[in-house]
């Protein structure tokens, strides 16, 4: 278990400033816990940004957390409101553009001056909940260049789709696959206090290939659409949201990294210990 005050000795308090990048399916269900627990811990000073400029599209509503009249919005905004309202909670939004360089990173950190008292120290906490590997490259560069940060990233698997013929003509193993697809994620969590790598972060534990990775705002559909599944962005979400739980309730992390199935329910951790040793 690591102890985040026992790093930041010079503080009595910490302030947790979350900026969450991705408010699709495993961000928007992020956003639904993180703000339950943010309205719970009303004891634990905290503040989140979601960023996405994404609309809200039909094809959204059957698997996202959104209803029909949202169609047309910015799902970062949408969920801002109807959480920040529900629990009267100040949640910004940015849906200007795509998150595509670690200025804009930093720009999302920057609404410090009055959210914090004397002898509370902001930790910033990044959270990645995008599905391509572009944008999850900016936030390991963000990492990597900033001295001071906790990062989880949350990735589950696309459903298999061998073609776009109707289902009915698909072989029984193109089936199988697609059926038995889907359903594995995993998060990782990167801690870096004082210019010191402490926990790798996603980068470190499963490496990403950007080399040619295509930014948010020019894919435009040059990649092919793989449908998620909704209970696997639930997972993702729900680790996601264990790991901010810890932060609140006892300002630690014992995860490092957790790997889980959502169709057998299953989760193979690896513990802060286990890395550190």
């Amino acid at each position: 278990m690591i102890k985040l005050l026992s790093l930041t000795p010079n503080y009595t308090s910490l302030y947790y400033y979350i900026v969450l990048i991705g408010a699709g399916g495993n961000g928007g269900y992020t956003v639904q816990r993180l703000t339950k627990m943010m309205s719970a811990f009303n004891n634990v000073p905290s503040f989140l940004m979601i960023a996405d400029p994404d609309t809200v599209e039909e094809k959204n509503i059957l698997r996202q957390p959104f209803i029909t009249s949202d169609i047309g919005l910015k799902k970062s905004e949408v969920l801002a409101k109807r959480y920040g309202g529900t629990y009267g909670l100040k949640i910004g939004s940015f849906s200007d553009s795509y998150i595509e360089s670690v200025e804009q990173i930093e720009k999302l950190f920057s609404l410090t001056d009055y959210r914090h008292k004397p002898g509370q120290y902001i930790q910033k906490v990044l959270i990645g909940a995008v599905d391509n590997d572009f944008s999850r490259n900016i936030m390991n560069d963000y990492f990597d260049r900033t001295d001071d940060i906790i990062y989880i990233d949350a990735g589950i698997e696309g459903v298999f789709m061998p073609s776009e013929q109707p289902q009915d003509q698909w072989s029984t193993e193109e089936l199988k696959d697609h059926i038995d697809s889907g359903y594995s994620g995993q998060i990782v969590v990167g801690l870096k206090k004082d210019g010191k790598e402490i926990l790798p972060p996603l980068n470190g534990v499963y490496p990403i290939n950007a080399e040619d990775a295509i930014p948010p705002s020019h894919n435009c559909g040059l990649e092919p659409y793989q449908p998620q599944r909704m209970i696997a962005n639930e997972y993702a979400a729900m680790h996601i949201s264990t790991v901010v739980n810890e932060l609140f309730s006892s300002n630690s992390i014992h995860i490092h990294v957790s790997n889980f199935s959502a169709r057998n329910g299953s989760c193979r951790p690896i513990y802060v210990e286990e890395v550190q040793e």
